[in-house]
């Protein structure tokens, strides 16, 4: 099969279907004449196209990685390009984390970021597409906060390279926090920060 009325590949087609029933199902729920009857297409099409089953899976998890990732950076592409005064960094990086008018979304993709990880640990298959899009990714967000850092916002003590990787970590701990809200606070979480980043650059006294 060629392409459709829509411009989009069959390939492409079946990918985003499968994308969108694994946002909201674990790929063990997933069902293939389910993504059939929302495509209209064969058993024979999917296969001829991926091979198996989790051939299809392996590709709309690394779609969904990538449409994830790609929202994180140009979430942080917002906060760079933005004029903040330095007191107010912290909480304008709270609320990239956060994002309280996007709440469930924001949480929702942190859990799909932890969830195609965790799956390219396990599964040999899809580990080369998914290093593929991390390496990109962390390659964005080290140059941005690499400016970051340039422009006094961030401690210089640290590279654009250890924030990246730094901020991921929060990231990830969000994530494992939005299952259980025990141990994370705005508060403590704003206290934590600002000690982080406080030490940016020394003011001079005037």
């Amino acid at each position: 099969m060629g392409d459709s009325s829509n411009g989009h590949s069959t390939r492409e087609i079946l990918i985003e279907a499968t994308a969108r029933r694994l946002w909201d199902v674990d790929e063990s729920e997933l069902r293939i004449l389910e993504i059939c009857q929302e495509t209209n297409l064969s058993t024979s099409v999917i296969y001829g196209h991926f091979g198996s089953r989790q051939g299809l899976v392996d590709a709309a998890l690394l779609h969904i990685f990538a449409i994830v990732t790609d929202q994180m950076t140009n979430n942080l592409t917002t906060v760079v390009s933005g004029a903040h005064p330095t007191g107010s960094f912290v909480d304008t990086l709270y609320d990239l984390l956060t994002d309280p008018a996007h709440q469930a979304e924001v949480t929702s993709q942190r859990q799909m970021f932890l969830r195609v990880s965790a799956t390219a640990l396990s599964r040999p298959s899809i580990r080369p597409g998914f290093l593929e899009l991390y390496e990109n990714f962390m390659k964005r967000m080290d140059a941005m906060y690499g400016e970051l850092v340039t422009r006094g916002l961030l401690n210089d003590q640290l590279t654009g390279h250890q924030w990246a990787i730094f901020m991921e970590g929060q990231m990830l701990s969000r994530a494992f926090h939005d299952l259980s809200s025990k141990w994370d606070s705005q508060g403590d979480w704003l206290r934590a920060a600002d000690q982080m980043l406080s030490a940016a650059k020394p003011q001079n006294p005037s």
